[in-house]
C-alpha cells in the first residue's frame, strides 16, 4: 500500500492536500449522518440532562481535501465529527428552555508529523484552537501503541463510556482484531467503524509462511481455509472469494467479540480499483439497526460474496451522480441496488420467519431480530414490513407482551410484542416428514 499512503500527503505551510476520491465521499457521508443519528436516538429520552460521547479517529489525516470538481475545500473526518456533534446539539434544543449540552472529548491520531501538524491549523482555522488539549487530543504515533492511553483517558472521562472508534486504516493490518476486542473489552459502550481493504488481502492470498504470517498478525490465520486455496483457485474460479470472504467476516465478528455487525463494501471509482468493506462492530443492537438504514440510504449495489441477502454496498461505477450514465448492465453475480432488490428481501423474509416462529412456537419479537440481524441486509423497518401478509393472513400472530391486543400488520409490531404460531397451521407452513412407506404397499 505505499503508493496509496504517498497519495495521502498533507503540508499546511504549502497549502498541499490529497484530492478526495469519491467513494471516500460516501463514507464521510456515513460517518456524518451516524453521529448525528446516534446522538438523536439516545437524546430522544427528554429528561436526560446531557449527553457525553467521546470520538476516536485512529488514522485522521490533515483534517482537509481537495476537490476535483471545484475549488471548495473537503473536510475530512475529525471535522466532519466536530460539526456533526455541534449540529446535533444545537437541533436537539430547538425551543427547549433548558439546554442539554452535549460534552463530547476528541482523540484524533496519525502516525505523520505533517499530517498532525496540519490538522492543529485546520482545527484552530474552523475555531477550534482552545479546545486543543482540553477535549481535543492530537496523537503522533501508531494508533496501537495510543490506544491504552486513550482507552484510560476515555475511561476517566465516563458518561457511559461511550465512544465511536473511527478506524479508516490504509490496507488490512495496521488493526488487528484482538485490539478491537480490547476496545469492546475495556469500554461499557464502544462501537468501531472499521476500513478493511479485503481485496488487497485477497490479491496475494497464498498458503506461504510470509502469508500466514500476515494474516496471524491480525488475528485472523484459523478464519482461512489454506489447504483449500490453490484448489479453490483453480476449481472455483467465480466462487473461491465468496468462501474465503464468508471465513473472514465471520472470523472478524468472532475475533472482535462484538455482538452486532453490519458489513458494507465500498467499490472505489474505476475496474481496477480494490474494493473494501466498511465494517460496524458494536454490542448495541439499535446501534446497529440504525447504520442499517443509513447503508439502505445510500447503497446502490449489493453482491453475493458472503450471502444472498446480507451483503450491500456503494459502487462508484453505478452512482450516475459520478458517472453521468445510467447503470444498464448487471453481472450475474451482482444486482442493482433498488425496489426491486428491496422486493426480493421482502419476499424471502416473508416466508423464513414464519418457519421460524413455528419452529419454537413463540418468540418475542426484539429476540427474533437480534438473533437475525447479522444474517441479513434488512433492518427492523423492512422485517416488520416483510410480516404484513403473513400477518393479515393468519399465518402468523403478533400480540402485545400481555396477549390481549392482535396485530394487524406487520408495520405496527412494537419491540415488545410476541410472535406466535397460529392454533391452526398453514399447509404451506407445516414441517415436511420423509415418506416412510414401502415401495409397493
Amino acid at each position: 500500500m505505499a503508493k496509496e499512503k504517498e497519495k495521502y500527503h498533507w503540508d499546511w505551510g504549502t497549502q498541499t492536500f490529497p484530492t478526495i476520491d469519491p467513494h471516500s465521499k460516501i463514507k464521510h457521508t456515513i460517518i456524518n449522518e451516524y453521529i448525528q443519528t446516534y446522538i438523536d436516538v439516545l437524546m430522544r429520552n427528554q429528561l436526560m440532562p446531557e449527553l457525553g460521547l467521546s470520538i476516536v479517529d485512529g488514522f485522521s489525516g490533515g483534517g482537509i481535501y481537495n476537490t476535483e470538481a471545484s475549488e471548495e475545500k473537503h473536510f475530512g473526518s475529525p471535522i466532519i465529527s466536530l460539526d456533526a456533534i455541534q449540529e446535533s446539539e444545537v437541533r436537539n434544543n430547538l425551543d427547549r428552555k433548558k439546554q442539554r449540552p452535549i460534552l463530547s472529548q476528541h482523540h484524533f491520531v496519525d502516525v505523520k508529523r505533517e499530517n498532525i501538524g496540519c490538522l492543529h491549523s485546520v482545527l484552530a482555522s474552523r475555531g477550534h484552537a482552545d479546545r486543543i488539549g482540553k477535549d481535543i487530543y492530537l496523537h503522533r504515533g501508531e494508533f496501537v501503541q495510543a490506544l491504552p492511553g486513550i482507552t484510560q483517558n476515555l475511561k476517566n472521562f465516563g458518561r457511559g463510556e461511550r465512544a465511536l472508534f473511527l478506524l479508516d486504516q490504509y490496507g488490512y493490518s495496521e488493526v488487528p482484531f484482538p485490539t478491537i476486542k480490547s476496545i469492546f473489552r475495556n469500554l461499557k459502550n464502544a462501537e468501531v467503524l472499521l476500513t478493511f481493504n479485503v481485496d488487497f488481502l485477497l490479491a496475494y492470498l497464498a498458503d506461504q509462511p510470509a502469508n500466514r504470517k500476515a494474516i496471524a498478525n491480525i488475528g485472523l490465520e484459523k478464519h482461512v481455509p489454506w489447504e483449500q486455496i490453490k484448489h479453490l483457485k483453480a476449481f472455483e474460479q467465480n466462487g473461491w472469494k465468496s468462501i474465503i470472504q464468508k471465513g473472514l467476516s465471520q472470523g472478524i465478528k468472532e475475533e472482535t467479540g462484538a455482538q452486532f455487525m453490519t458489513v458494507f463494501f465500498i467499490r472505489p471509482l474505476g475496474s481496477n480499483s480494490m474494493n473494501y468493506w466498511f465494517i460496524h462492530l458494536a454490542n448495541n443492537y439499535r446501534a446497529n439497526d440504525v447504520m442499517k438504514s443509513i447503508h439502505w440510504k445510500y447503497g446502490n449495489n449489493f453482491t453475493h460474496y458472503l450471502s444472498p441477502a446480507s451483503f450491500y454496498g456503494y459502487d462508484a461505477n453505478k452512482d450516475i451522480n459520478i458517472t453521468g450514465q445510467p447503470d444498464l448492465l448487471l453481472s450475474c453475480d451482482e444486482h442493482s441496488f433498488d425496489q426491486a432488490t428491496d422486493s426480493r428481501i421482502n419476499g424471502e423474509l416473508s416466508e423464513l420467519l414464519p418457519r421460524e416462529i413455528y419452529n419454537i412456537e413463540q418468540q418475542p419479537f426484539m429476540k427474533l431480530m437480534t438473533g437475525l440481524t447479522n444474517f441479513t441486509m434488512a433492518n427492523e423497518q423492512r422485517v416488520k414490513k416483510s410480516l404484513d401478509d403473513v400477518i393479515a393472513n393468519g399465518d402468523l400472530v403478533a400480540t402485545d407482551k400481555d396477549g390481549k391486543t392482535k396485530r394487524r400488520k406487520g408495520s405496527s409490531i412494537k419491540p415488545t410484542d410476541i410472535l406466535l404460531a397460529p392454533p391452526q397451521r398453514s399447509m404451506f407452513f407445516l414441517p415436511s416428514f420423509p415418506n416412510k412407506t414401502k415401495p409397493g404397499q
